[in-house]
């Protein structure tokens, strides 16, 4: 199931490649169901580096974000002071 609450900032009204949306976990899921081991699932878990909005969905645009790197967070950051 989807969760969390998604973006609101302005990256929301950006095209989809261009905002500042990572992927935390692509397909996948880990829980304390599961011992906390990744098992498949339908959704993504994606984070707004941002305004750090952190939701799950199984929407299509997942496919065209890249993964969550920290070093990119933390140069975005320093760029943004």
């Amino acid at each position: 199931m989807s969760g969390g609450r998604s973006c609101y900032c302005p990256e929301k009204q950006k095209p989809v490649k261009d905002r500042a949306w990572r992927v935390l976990l692509r397909r996948g899921n880990r829980s304390a169901f599961n011992g906390y081991r990744w098992a498949p699932s339908d959704y993504s878990a994606v984070t707004c580096i941002d305004c750090r909005a952190t939701w799950r969905t199984r929407a299509s645009y997942v496919d065209f974000l890249s993964d969550w790197n920290q070093a990119e967070e933390e140069n975005r950051k320093k760029n943004l002071l």
